[in-house]
């Protein structure tokens, strides 16, 4: 495959074509054999001792190799293609004032979370904002601000939104009062990072 087609990679692409790559075997290896080419005499190699490592090299500076092994980074087709589907009803009460922070999911490490939907609504009408955020470690991330009309009504969005591992997806209610009820309904997918 050419090294400029980055939709089709899968394993390690080396930068430095002379880099060690290791290879790991759940039993270790006790022999190698090379096969000799046509015409040469059969020249077995064998090991006392287990191998631990094999040395992946080119035969000359800036020859290409593929090596199918785990990669360092997602391949761009690999963000095309889901891991498996979150779908979420989440059910909170309020026990404080005057604002509730409602986190919905938290992205597992080593995955990226793709939000499809995002509805949340309360059983009382005392909030008077609802905002749909990303929350990353200490810091909100606000990307829908709207007014609450009332009991049961509905804030929602349909815009994709994508959360990095350890991000969580929160709803935030604003002059809530204790004893609220509130809920939200969460769909979309993970892609496994590596």
């Amino acid at each position: 495959m050419p090294e400029n087609d980055q939709t089709k990679w899968r394993g390690i692409r080396p930068v430095n074509p002379a880099e060690n790559i290791p290879v790991t075997e759940s039993t270790p290896l006790t022999s190698i054999e090379v096969e000799p080419t046509a015409g040469s005499a059969d020249f077995p190699v064998k090991e006392s001792a287990p191998l631990t490592s094999i040395k992946v090299s080119p035969l000359l500076a800036g020859t290409l190799f593929n090596t199918e092994t785990q990669k360092r980074t997602p391949a761009a087709a690999d963000l095309q293609a889901f891991h498996s589907f979150i779908r979420i009803q989440d059910t909170k009460l309020n026990v404080g004032a005057p604002n509730y922070n409602h986190d919905v999911y938290t992205v597992p490490a080593g995955y990226i979370f793709v939000q499809q939907f995002l509805d949340a609504f309360c059983a009382q009408a005392t909030p008077t904002m609802c905002d749909f955020s990303l929350r990353y470690i200490v810091t909100d991330y606000i990307w829908l601000y709207t007014p609450y009309g009332g009991a049961w009504s509905h804030a929602s969005s349909i815009t994709p939104i994508m959360y990095n591992e350890g991000e969580k997806v929160r709803v935030k209610w604003t002059t809530t009062l204790a004893a609220t009820d509130v809920y939200a309904l969460l769909f979309g997918y993970l892609i496994k990072k590596y």
